[in-house]
C-alpha cells in the first residue's frame, strides 16, 4: 500500500497541470483502459501457446501530453514532432491468481506430470510507465478542435516501465512462502535455489501498436503491447542451474481497450 501512495500522488499531479499546459503550446488527455494481460514465464513450455500464456484481466490509468495546445493555429506553426508524437504516462494493475502448467508435458500419470499439475502460481503487479507514441496521421488534422469527429489514427509506441511485483507459488493451494527448502513436492529443478517469493521491483521495456477513433470530446482506444522485464524472477521462478530450461526473462502482453478524454475538445 505504501508503494501506491507516491504513484497516486504522481498521477494526480499530472492531472492538475493540464490547465496550465493549455495556456502554452501543450495540451492534455486522460484515459482509462481495461483488457487482458498475458504472462510468458517459467510456467509453461516455450513456443507452446496454451501453456506459455497465463492470461488475466488488467486495468490502467493514463495521462497524455501533446505538443500543441487548444489555441493551435497556422500562425504558431508546428514541427514534425508536435504533429506526430505524444508522451503517455500510465499506471497499470495486474493480478493473476491462477497460473498453472497446462501443456502436454503436464498431462498423464507420471510423477513429474502429477507434480506439475499440483503446482500453481500467483503474480500481483503495479506497473508505472512512460511511452512515446508515434501517430501515422497528423494530430492537428485528426484531433484539432475544429475537425475532431469520426477519424481514425493508428500509432506505434515504445516505452520504459518500472514494475512492483509480488509472486507466490502454491502446491495443492498451499503457499510455499515461509517453508524451508528443499520443496520436495516440486519437480527436482525447482526444489532448491530456484524459488523467489520476495516482493521486488524491476525495470522493463515495451513496444506496441494501436488505433484511436475520435468521437466528440473522447477517443476510443484499442492497443496491443509487448513488455519485457529485465528479470526472470517476476513469476517467482528462476532455475539458475546449467541444465536449466529457464534461460529467458519474463515477458507480458497487454491487449487493451479504453476511453480517452481530451481536455478542451469541442
Amino acid at each position: 500500500m505504501k508503494k501506491l501512495i507516491p504513484l497516486t500522488i504522481l498521477f494526480i499531479s499530472l492531472l492538475n497541470v493540464h490547465n496550465s499546459l493549455s495556456q502554452v503550446n501543450l495540451s492534455s488527455e486522460v484515459g482509462v483502459t481495461f483488457g487482458v494481460a498475458s504472462y510468458q514465464s517459467d510456467f509453461g513450455e516455450r513456443y507452446d501457446f496454451p501453456s506459455a500464456n497465463a492470461s488475466t484481466f488488467a486495468f490502467g490509468l493514463s495521462y497524455y501530453l501533446k505538443f500543441f495546445g487548444k489555441q493551435y493555429s497556422w500562425r504558431t506553426g508546428s514541427t514534425y514532432f508536435s504533429e506526430h508524437f505524444k508522451v503517455k504516462a500510465e499506471f497499470n494493475y495486474v493480478f493473476n491468481t491462477n497460473i498453472k502448467h497446462e501443456g502436454s508435458y503436464a498431462q498423464g500419470d507420471g510423477a513429474i506430470a502429477v507434480k506439475l499439475r499440483r503446482m500453481t502460481g500467483e503474480i500481483k503487479m503495479y506497473n508505472l510507465g512512460a511511452n512515446l507514441e508515434y501517430y501515422f496521421f497528423e494530430l492537428e488534422d485528426y484531433a484539432s478542435f475544429y475537425r475532431a469527429e469520426n477519424q481514425l489514427n493508428p500509432f506505434i509506441s515504445v516505452g520504459l516501465h518500472y514494475s512492483f511485483y509480488d509472486p507466490n507459488i502454491y502446491v495443492d493451494g498451499v503457499s510455499l512462502e515461509g517453508k524451508p527448502e528443499p520443496y520436495t513436492d516440486l519437480i527436482p529443478k525447482w526444489q532448491e535455489g530456484a524459488i523467489y517469493l520476495d516482493k521486488g521491483a524491476v525495470f522493463g521495456a515495451s513496444a506496441g501498436a494501436g488505433i484511436r477513433y475520435s468521437i466528440a470530446s473522447v477517443d476510443l482506444l484499442f492497443e496491443g503491447r509487448w513488455q519485457h522485464f529485465f528479470s526472470d524472477k517476476v513469476d517467482g521462478l528462476d532455475d539458475t542451474s546449467e541444465l536449466s530450461g529457464s534461460k529467458y526473462n519474463d515477458t507480458m502482453v497487454f491487449i487493451n481497450a479504453g476511453v480517452v478524454y481530451v481536455f478542451g475538445k469541442n
